[in-house]
């Protein structure tokens, strides 16, 4: 895919690396090697770590060039939450997860006028509101993360962002994700393919680190 930016630093985490479980680690933007220190200090310190649905930051303009803090109301995030109430297998939630992550976009893209942002990377006029899967991957990770901190995710644990290209040949590529619980199979959780309000590919990690596009269903 095509960036603003120069290649950034990817965060590969696993799992096992970790001291604790994923869900205690902030959420963090993905840092450009371009950045110099004070413009991340300055920007990037402002971002919530830890959200919740009344304060929580997202990326936006491209490779997070701004950051903006947004919030659900009461009714809104309860309708949400709805969405995962009869939810009795692991792919129920899943179609859950999508469901709830298409409205969280549309009611967050009112807020800080990403409501035109279309999909990949194409730009209607600026790149003002618009998002690239830096940007996806960071706000998906952040929806996921107070899913989890609802307790409504019951078949699925999230996990942190993954990337793909860098050694394959191919365009650098994020995606948030989320593991089964229960097969312990990994999934990307992709917002980028589609335009705003749009149900992301929830895929397994495996086969979209292969290089994966929607047009090969």
């Amino acid at each position: 895919m095509l960036r603003y930016r120069t290649p950034f630093i990817t965060l590969f985490l696993a799992l096992s690396a970790c001291s604790s479980p994923y869900a205690e680690h902030p959420i963090k933007p993905i840092r450009s090697s371009q950045s110099l220190n004070d413009i991340w200090d300055n920007d990037y310190r402002f971002f919530i770590g830890h959200p919740t649905p009344d304060r929580f930051s997202v990326c936006h303009s491209m490779s997070c060039y701004k950051i903006s803090e947004a919030s659900i109301n009461k009714q809104d995030w309860q309708n949400i939450l709805t969405l995962f109430a009869n939810n009795d297998s692991a792919e129920d939630e899943r179609h859950a997860v999508q469901q709830a992550i298409a409205s969280l976009e549309f009611l967050v893209g009112i807020q800080i006028s990403s409501q035109h942002d279309l999909a990949r990377n194409q730009i209607a006029s600026n790149r003002y509101g618009q998002m690239d899967c830096v940007d996806e991957a960071t706000n998906t990770s952040v929806y996921l993360r107070m899913l989890e901190n609802a307790g409504v995710l019951t078949w699925h644990t999230t996990a942190s962002r993954m990337s793909r290209g860098i050694f394959q040949g191919q365009a650098p590529h994020n995606t948030a994700t989320m593991i089964d619980t229960q097969t312990q199979i990994r999934y990307a959780v992709d917002s980028w393919f589609y335009e705003n309000g749009k149900a992301p590919v929830i895929i397994n990690l495996d086969k979209w680190m292969s290089g994966w596009e929607p047009e090969q269903q």
